[in-house]
C-alpha cells in the first residue's frame, strides 16, 4: 500500500499572513499620521518578517500551478517588505 504524503498547498494560509500584514501596516501608517499616544506604529516593522514567511510558503510550492491571485499575493509580499524598510532609511535619512 503506498500512500500519498504529498503536501497541497493551501491559499488560506497566505490569505491570513496578507489580513495580518494588512493590519500591521496599517499600525505603522496610522503611527505615521498621527504620532499621540498609544503608539503601535513599531508593530509595522514585523511585516517584512510575515511577509518572507508567506513568500517562501508560497515559493515551497513552486510546481504547482499559480495562478493571478498567488501572483499578486507575491507582489504584496514584495511591497510589505519593502515599504517599513524605505520609512526606515526616510526617517533614518531626514534626522541625519
Amino acid at each position: 500500500m503506498i500512500h500519498n504524503n504529498s503536501k497541497k498547498f493551501n491559499l488560506w494560509i497566505p490569505l491570513l499572513l496578507l489580513l495580518l500584514n494588512v493590519i500591521l501596516t496599517s499600525f505603522l501608517i496610522e503611527e505615521l499620521l498621527d504620532a499621540t499616544e498609544p503608539n503601535y506604529g513599531f508593530l509595522g516593522f514585523l511585516t517584512p518578517i510575515v511577509a518572507l514567511i508567506s513568500l517562501v510558503y508560497i515559493r515551497k510550492f513552486k510546481g504547482e500551478a499559480h495562478g493571478f491571485l498567488v501572483r499578486i499575493l507575491q507582489a504584496l509580499n514584495w511591497l510589505f517588505i519593502i515599504l517599513p524598510i524605505a520609512v526606515f532609511m526616510v526617517f533614518l535619512l531626514a534626522f541625519l
